[in-house]
């Protein structure tokens, strides 16, 4: 058989592994839902001028659009962006506007582990009201949806505000300020000494270098840090955003630890306020992120909207839960097999009123003997079966089998539903 070939920075799914995946992205957006939020759908790609304006992704981000050849086009490069661009041509949506939206972004970078080209993120934001308040309740609503599946987290947040002021207190020009941001945003990824070679390059000297390192890697609590920036920064209203947002986090009850970080940038442009990435064990990275984008709006419709945004990045989530022991490989729940041809249209009626009853129902579609279809039902893992042959359907009856234990009982079709409903 010829080589087939296929993209790199993608992949397939196996049937259990999209079954997983499935089901983890229904409990997030239930979570998602639970705290009010709706959603709105958007095309999978923009045009190129919206995906590079000015004030945008910027940096390297525009390396990485895919553009579509022959046409001022480019598939989506993330779901906050065509948000922007939403909001700037419907504006008669009522404020605060609460949207989720789950699906595919595609970003041409290098593929690597838990980095791909083609992912899904599951974005939440808030348009407008209090940002202390909206901040929290994203934070908590994608906290939430990390417990509603299983993954151990921690929360580090930040402030692009806080940031730029430490930057100008340590006399860093303010045309610089983004190249610094850019370069300690690979803080996680390269490290200190990494950082510290970015930052020569664009020209500082070794004291301002120093500081920058300094600050961005402090330890100790959250107080200490906010203290530590505090006694930096002349105005302390800069700080305010951030500590509103910790103090409103306490009341949600979040398993995952809140922890300042002075080195979460993030590295879109957009960012204007507070950002935060969520911190899962064993997974280089993020598994989640976001923060303030309080211009990006105004940059399509010229008119300024405070919003925020927090994306969970499934793909990377599907790795932490090692998404490919998953073992379930189907919904059914049960398995419509007949002894012989002439009890084929009984088993289609049984069938019908099974899956009528919102009995999840697959059925013998195969010319194959009662023992061949019973082994399609264990290698589905298929919990049961109902079997049809003449004597059962002569009687008007079905036979239950349980293909976990072997035990089996010759029922009606309703005492069959009766049990299926109500047993695991």
């Amino acid at each position: 058989m010829p080589e087939i070939p296929f993209p790199r920075g993608v992949k397939d799914l196996m049937p259990n592994e999209s079954l997983f995946r499935n089901e983890l992205l229904k409990k997030i957006e239930n979570v998602y839902q639970r705290f009010g939020f709706l959603t709105i759908d958007t095309p999978t790609f923009e045009h190129i001028k919206v995906l590079t304006a000015k004030g945008g992704i910027g940096g390297e981000g525009e390396k990485q659009i895919y553009e579509i050849k022959d046409e001022e086009l480019a598939l989506r490069y993330d779901h906050t962006i065509s948000l922007a661009r939403y909001l700037a041509m419907h504006q008669s949506l009522p404020m605060p506007f609460k949207r989720y939206y789950i699906g595919k972004i595609w970003r041409k970078e290098e593929p690597q582990k838990n980095r791909y080209r083609e992912v899904t993120q599951a974005d939440i934001d808030i348009v407008g009201g209090d940002k202390a308040a909206t901040n929290a309740e994203v934070i908590a609503a994608v906290a939430t949806a990390l417990d509603e599946i299983g993954v151990e987290y921690s929360i580090h947040v930040n402030s692009r505000e806080i940031i730029n002021s430490i930057l100008s207190s340590f006399s860093v020009p303010e045309q610089q300020h983004i190249d610094v941001i850019r370069a300690i945003d690979k803080y996680d990824k390269i490290g200190a000494d990494g950082v510290y070679e970015m930052l020569k390059g664009l020209g500082l000297d070794k004291s301002t270098m120093d500081q920058v390192i300094g600050f961005v890697s402090k330890d100790g609590s959250n107080e200490d840090k906010i203290g530590y920036a505090k006694s930096l920064i002349k105005d302390s209203k800069v700080l305010e955003e951030l500590e509103g947002t910790i103090e409103l986090l306490e009341l949600y009850r979040l398993r995952g630890e809140v922890v300042v970080d002075f080195s979460i940038m993030r590295g879109f442009d957009y960012y204007t306020g507070m950002t935060v990435e969520f911190k899962g064990e064993g997974v280089k990275g993020s598994i989640c992120g976001g923060g303030r984008y309080d211009n990006l709006i105004g940059l399509y419709s010229g008119k300024s909207m405070p919003a925020v945004g927090v994306s969970i990045g499934i793909d990377r989530v599907m790795d932490l839960l090692d998404y490919k022991s998953s073992e379930q490989s189907t919904y059914a729940k049960t398995f419509v097999a007949y002894v012989n041809s002439g009890n084929r249209k009984r088993a289609i009626e049984v069938s019908e009123v099974l899956r009528a009853n919102s009995i999840n129902t697959d059925l013998n579609l195969a010319n194959r003997n009662l023992a061949n279809q019973l082994s399609y039902a264990n290698a589905m893992k298929i919990k049961y079966a109902v079997i049809i042959g003449d004597a059962e359907e002569k009687l008007g009856k079905v036979k239950l089998r349980n293909l976990f234990d072997g035990s089996e009982e010759v029922l009606s079709v309703d005492e069959a539903i009766d049990i299926l409903k109500n047993r695991e």
